[in-house]
């Protein structure tokens, strides 16, 4: 069968895009072998969150007496949780199988497939043909050459719902945003965590205020760092596992969770025979609009190397697909990217690091506050978060950072001014609803000054 746009990979890009074709009018074919809606749903963004959200739950309720509400008997039932985390998987997948289906001019098949040219796919035993093809299949889990990896039963972000029970002691390998937020998570629970990291701090990329700040959370709160440190090997020893680093450590655990990256998920899809061009790591090299090497094959989402953000991917969705069926291409940009991270405190940030300026020899100014000089923070006895403005002699943004209580929401201040040549012209000029939390940023225009 001929098809307007075959895509290859049904996750967190390729879903919407299959959506957003179908109200073009264009005849689809989504393949996946996935949970429909990708790893964000199935293993990611959703249970991840949900998790830790019942871990926030859980230290509130321990921590309510503090304001004179008394908890009775707080108790956690991680089985409860389990439970809880699976149904919002279970229901988000079929919520997201039953749109599909009512796209007429849309096949779903759950298979992954492969190129056999620029205008063909093979799926089973079928070869279909098709103007024009779209591969989101995404990264899996980088696991590195360690000493043993493969004699113990580690864990990945893939598979880290699987357990059953609270393990008493857990080794995260890696730094990153997704260590961070697991580690709280299970140290909330009452897991002895220790986090083994290459880099001095914890997500390295992160502006180092926030990196430093985090670490220093993380440590009052009873997590142990390895900084600077390789794990060199891991060996199974009775029922648990020693965590050896390169530095002459010895860790014995329960649990051991590898969260050291991600690669293209690229392997079987015959790019070769598409003539897709791919990076020395895998990556598929696209132009500004969102089209590989060969003009009518387009790649987004993680796959491309460039961000590991969803709400990236579903930007790319949407800018691919007119791309592809309009004469006049829309280019994207990966600059000025908003995330966050949701350790405790959470963690928001958009544009460049204060370290990426000194680097990159721009010219800055830089004013900070701390969320206790804040009414609500002070009410809601916050003693931690940082927020940071960055800006230049123009009167433009060049980026924000905050650690703290709501980052996470409070970001999205930034977020359309950075976008704006004299953005601070207009940040000068806001008004922020008392008491909020918001009036962290009237404590940064006490700096800068209001007009």
């Amino acid at each position: 069968m001929h098809y307007d746009l075959i895509i290859i990979g049904a996750g967190t890009s390729g879903f919407p895009s299959a959506k957003i074709a179908a109200g073009y009018g264009k005849k689809v074919l989504l393949l996946g072998d996935g949970a429909l809606g990708g790893k964000c749903i199935e293993n990611g963004c959703i249970p991840a969150k949900a998790m830790i959200y019942a871990a926030h739950l859980y230290k509130l309720a321990l921590k309510a007496e503090n304001f004179g509400v008394e908890v009775k008997n707080t108790k956690l039932n991680f089985k409860k949780v389990l439970e809880y985390t699976n149904k919002l998987v279970r229901d988000a997948i079929e919520d997201n199988e039953k749109q599909i289906a009512e796209f007429k001019n849309v096949d779903y098949i759950k298979e992954r497939g492969h190129c056999i040219s620029d205008s063909s796919v093979e799926v089973g035993n079928e070869v279909h043909t098709t103007t024009n093809i779209l591969i989101s299949t995404g990264t899996k889990p980088f696991i590195p050459p360690i000493e043993g990896i493969d004699d113990v039963d580690y864990l990945t972000h893939e598979t880290i719902f699987n357990i059953e029970e609270i393990p008493k002691s857990i080794v995260f390998v890696g730094g990153g945003f997704i260590s961070l937020e697991f580690a709280n998570v299970f140290n909330s629970f009452g897991s002895k965590v220790y986090i083994i990291d290459t880099n001095p701090l914890p997500i390295f990329a992160a502006d180092e205020a926030v990196s430093s700040a985090i670490k220093t959370y993380y440590e009052e709160d009873g997590i142990i760092f390895y900084s600077n440190s390789r794990t060199s090997k891991v060996s199974k020893i009775s029922d648990k596992i020693l965590v050896e680093t390169n530095k002459g450590d010895k860790i014995e655990v329960e649990k051991v969770m590898l969260s050291t990256g991600f690669l293209a998920h690229t392997e079987g899809l015959n790019l070769e025979a598409a003539g897709v061009e791919t990076d020395a790591r895998g990556n598929i090299i696209v132009n500004e609009f969102l089209q590989t090497s060969k003009p009518n094959i387009y790649a987004i989402g993680d796959i491309l190397g460039k961000t590991q953000f969803t709400h990236m991917a579903l930007r790319e969705s949407k800018i691919v697909i007119h791309n592809m069926f309009n004469e006049t291409k829309i280019p994207v940009t990966f600059e000025n990217i908003p995330y966050a991270v949701f350790t405790d405190p959470p963690i928001g940030s958009v544009g460049k690091t204060e370290q990426q300026l000194i680097e990159d020899r721009v010219e800055y100014n830089v004013v900070q506050t701390v969320f206790p000089k804040n009414s609500r923070a002070h009410l809601m006895k916050l003693k931690r978060g940082i927020m940071k403005l960055l800006y230049n002699n123009e009167d433009q943004i060049l980026g924000c950072h905050i650690i703290g209580e709501g980052a996470d929401i409070l970001i999205h201040e930034i977020v359309p001014l950075i976008h704006l040549p004299k953005g601070m012209q207009t940040f000068r000029k806001l008004i922020h609803a008392h008491p909020t939390l918001s009036e962290l940023f009237r404590n940064l225009q006490e700096q800068i000054g209001f007009f």
